[in-house]
Order: C-alpha cells, then sequence, then structure tokens
C-alpha cells in the first residue's frame, strides 16, 4: 500500500473505501495537508504549555 494512503488512513481522515469510491487522489493530498498543519499546530501548542510552566 502507498504510504499516502496509508498516512491517510493512519490518520483517520478516511477509510480505505472512502479513498476508492468518495475521495479523489486530489482530495487526499488535501487530507495529508490537514493532517501536517494539525501536527504542527499540536507540537506548537505543547512546545508553548512547556514554556509556560517555566521550564
Amino acid at each position: 500500500m502507498p504510504r499516502s494512503i496509508a498516512a491517510v488512513i493512519s490518520g483517520k481522515m478516511a477509510t480505505l473505501h472512502e479513498l476508492d469510491t468518495v475521495y479523489s487522489v486530489q482530495d487526499m493530498w488535501w487530507l495529508i495537508e490537514i493532517m501536517t498543519v494539525d501536527n504542527t499546530n499540536r507540537a506548537i501548542a505543547a512546545e508553548n504549555d512547556h514554556g509556560s510552566n517555566g521550564n
């Protein structure tokens, strides 16, 4: 299975059935971009939380 498809499935953005029947290839790339932004925002928030504790 291609890594891009596996990433979307493991990120729980879509099922394999949805990728096969509902979403286009472009949609899959949008979902990957959304996952990337979400992960970046979580990392920044965690970094900010860590810094606000004086550590």
